[in-house]
């Protein structure tokens, strides 16, 4: 039996770069080798003893991505109680769309008390209804993307065709956040948007499903990726396809394993796939690419799995 493996760490890094531009509000950080790290705080946070306009005035700072914004909004997130809520409402009311984002950057993950978590949500979802400044909306959906509220997915769901690929993209992520979400039709959607990184992130969570999730609507857009424009989601649709046992990437797969340099995920593909058809063209791939570990794990899988079935 084949085993697909996860995503390697660059494809990791790549897909996380992805939620990073969509300014997704987490301690994370992609390194260079795509390796993720998350800052786990044991020591004292010196942001802990500024006040909260301090600390305001720090988020509203320097480089909106930069770290130390996010930590002064990290540290009222925490704080939450009363003072935040109303320093953040008095945020999402100004003239200043930067102000009004990082307002919704507050509020989308105050931990404490829950009648302020509460009311949070209906500021945003306030401000949802009227903004049209579309760093503000994706900041809004992000953070409604949090909340466990069954309001938010009819909410963030008519922003689904916004102008803003980043919008878009944000819609993707708050909906597969949703509690007891339908998540295929949502991906299935999505990974027809004309963005290709929107596309990117819908085909990232396609492949991992597992091949039991399987419908003719899936195998139809994954047939339409096949002829995308990024090598990537072209690749990621064979191997979803492979991994379904769809004969109809066979011909395909050929083609891909006859290139001068082959990609991981075709590889992989055709370990999935199972037809020994292919098995020359893995012979021919031993010995090149020593360097690159994932691909010789999986070029060693894939023909242990075909030549057991030869």
């Amino acid at each position: 039996m084949f085993h697909r493996p996860m995503l390697h760490a660059a494809q990791r890094g790549a897909v996380l770069q992805q939620l990073l531009l969509l300014r997704h509000p987490r301690r994370v950080d992609v390194t260079r080798t795509g390796l993720v790290t998350e800052t786990v705080c044991m020591a004292h946070d010196p942001h802990d003893d500024l006040t909260v306009e301090a600390l305001v005035a720090v988020a509203l700072g320097g480089n909106p991505e930069g770290s130390e914004g996010w930590a002064a909004i990290y540290a009222l997130q925490r704080r939450g109680g009363e003072a935040v809520l109303v320093a953040a409402s008095a945020l999402l009311h100004s003239r200043d769309p930067k102000a009004r984002a990082r307002g919704a950057d507050i509020l989308a993950q105050l931990e404490q008390p829950h009648d302020v978590r509460s009311r949070g949500a209906d500021l945003l979802l306030a401000l949802l209804r009227e903004e049209q400044d579309a760093q503000v909306l994706q900041s809004l959906v992000l953070g409604l993307g949090h909340r466990e509220d069954a309001r938010v997915p009819g909410a963030i769901s008519a922003l689904k065709d916004h102008a803003s690929a980043r919008v878009r993209g944000a819609v993707l992520a708050g909906l597969l956040k949703a509690p007891d979400a339908d998540t295929l039709p949502v991906l299935l959607a999505f990974a027809e948007d004309p963005d290709e990184g929107v596309r990117s992130l819908a085909m990232a969570h396609l492949r991992e499903l597992s091949p039991d999730v399987d419908t003719p609507a899936l195998r139809d857009l994954l047939l339409r990726r096949m002829e995308d424009t990024s090598p990537t989601i072209r690749a990621e649709a064979v191997l979803a396809l492979a991994c379904r046992k769809d004969a109809r990437v066979l011909e395909p797969l050929r083609k891909a394993l006859r290139r001068s340099r082959v990609r991981l995920e075709y590889v992989e593909a055709a370990g999935a796939l199972g037809d020994a058809s292919v098995l020359p063209a893995l012979r021919a791939l031993v010995g090149q690419r020593e360097e690159d570990p994932p691909f010789t794990r999986a070029l060693v899988e894939a023909l242990a799995a075909l030549e057991a079935e030869a």
